[in-house]
Parts: C-alpha cells; structure tokens; sequence
C-alpha cells in the first residue's frame, strides 16, 4: 500500500519547516517534497510512510504547528490551522485505506495535541464537512460561530481556540495546485478566477482565488485547484486563464506548480503553461522510495 500525505502548513519559517521535518522523520515517515512560499505564508508537504508511521508522523507535525498562533498569521492564502489541511490521496492503493488512514489520523491529532478536527473530502462522516471551501467560508471567526451552533468538529474539543484553530484531515483524488502570475491588479485576478471556477460556470472540476502578490512590479496570481486532473487539466485550465486574462487585458507572465506531479497529469512540455512555468515540473514518480 502506498499512500501518501500531503499536510499544507500555515508557514515559511525556514526554522519551523525544519523543525516540522525533524518530527515527520522522527515518527518513521519521509517527506518527499517541500514547496514554500512567503508570500502565501504556507508551505506544501509531500510525505510519505507506512500506514503505522503516517497518523504518528502527522499528530507530530501538527504539535510543531500548534505553535503558530492564527491571530497574528499574515498570508493571503486563507486557513483554519497550523497543520491547516491534511488530505490521503492514495497511489497505488484503494481509496477505502486513504479514508480509514485519514480517520486514524484525525483521532491522534485530537488525542495528543487536544485540537479539534474535522473530517472532509472522502473522509467525511457528514455532508456539511465533506467540502473544503465550506469549511473555509468565512474564516475562523466563522467556522467557530457554526461549531457552537451545531457543527460541532469531529474529534477533540468542541469549542475552537482562535490561537491554534482546528486541523482538517480528509482523503481525496489527485488534486493539482496551479499558480498562474499575471501582469495586473488583483481586481482583475479575482474577475479571473471567478470566471474559471466552477461555481462561476467555467470548467469542470476547478477551484480558483485571485489576489495581489507583493513583487517588483507589482503582480497579481490566480490559485488553481484542479480537483478533478483527468478532465480538466493544467493545459486546458492555462488556457481558459489566458483566453479571460485577454479579455480583460491582462497579460500571463508566469505559471507555477506547487509540490509534486504524478506523470499522468504533467504538462505538455511544449505548451505555453510548461513552458512558462517558474521552476520546472517535478514528477511524483521521480521521489518515491524505490
């Protein structure tokens, strides 16, 4: 069985990362990737372990991560937690061992770290949970009021610390994460992204946020989510952000993938969005254990 991990934390303290490494390895697990970024203030882990090592490895990462306090977290990438999400997506593996591994997982967070834990994505016990942006909507502030009023998490405490907030842990399909940098304000990503996503009548199975991006010059991004790869890909999402940055003239300066790409869903190495992109792809395949 192969399953693998991938923890988004709220950080880009290059000493937490390290920190959060040590106890990954400590607990038997192997984190295969890290992709960070300060202007996001988060960092993308790709870890990997025995079933018997990965509940351990990730309770440790999210004792680390319990130090972060959210009330004075700055980023623009929105989040509910230190360990913010932790979704199982299994390679190689059913589905059923990603969701009771997620299960197992939510229950030693709760246990040794004392924070509450919703279940979402294919490990969800409830539909109200089973989508991420849900749970997001609002913020914490937000998701605190609707735990008190019934959505209640589903292990550890049932009243949210606004200092170390909750942990997410779901199971899911591959999900490509895809930045697209843009020559523009982020008015004009948000109009972007808005337009892409699904809920705005764009393609199937994308999710999408605009926002400003402190650089020289100034830059806005799109943040992708392609939650469903295999009918709607890195190439044809690029090419939608293309074609509505054109019409609301806007130009494509960049394009980004965060953490690692099974080989399946790698872009085609001659189209603009590879050929653009900031640092080359990374395939999933290249860093697994032999």
């Amino acid at each position: 069985m192969v399953t693998i991990a991938i923890p988004n934390i709220s950080t880009s303290d290059p000493h937490k990362l390290t920190v959060s490494r040590e106890a990954v390895k400590a607990a038997g697990a192997a984190v295969l990737d890290v992709h960070s970024d300060n202007v996001h203030n988060r960092s993308v882990l790709t870890v990997w372990g025995t079933p018997s090592s990965m509940a351990e490895a990730m309770a440790a990462l999210a004792a680390v991560m319990a130090s972060v306090d959210l009330r004075a977290h700055r980023g623009v990438h929105p989040r509910l937690g230190g360990l913010d999400v932790c979704p199982f997506v299994p390679h190689e593996s059913a589905m059923q061992e990603a969701v009771a591994l997620a299960h197992e997982t939510g229950k030693e967070i709760a246990l040794r770290c004392g924070l509450p834990v919703y279940f979402y994505g294919l490990a969800a016990l409830r539909p109200e949970t089973s989508e991420l942006p849900a749970l997001r909507r609002g913020g914490l502030n937000a998701l605190r009021a609707r735990a008190l009023s019934g959505l209640a998490p589903d292990e550890g405490p049932a009243t949210i610390d606004p200092r170390t907030g909750v942990v997410c842990v779901g199971a899911r399909r591959t999900l490509i994460a895809f930045n697209v940098w843009l020559d523009c304000d982020a008015a004009t990503a948000r109009r972007i992204a808005t337009k892409a996503r699904t809920s705005g009548g764009g393609l199937t199975g994308v999710r999408a946020l605009g926002w400003s991006i402190r650089s020289r010059p100034p830059r806005a991004q799109v943040s992708l989510n392609l939650t469903d790869p295999q009918h709607t890909g890195i190439d044809a999402a690029f090419k939608m952000i293309e074609g509505l940055a054109w019409e609301l003239g806007a130009a494509v300066v960049a394009t980004e993938l965060v953490g690692l790409v099974p080989e399946r869903h790698l872009p085609d190495p001659g189209a603009p969005a590879a050929r653009l992109l900031l640092t080359p792809a990374r395939k999933l395949e290249d860093f697994l254990p032999a």
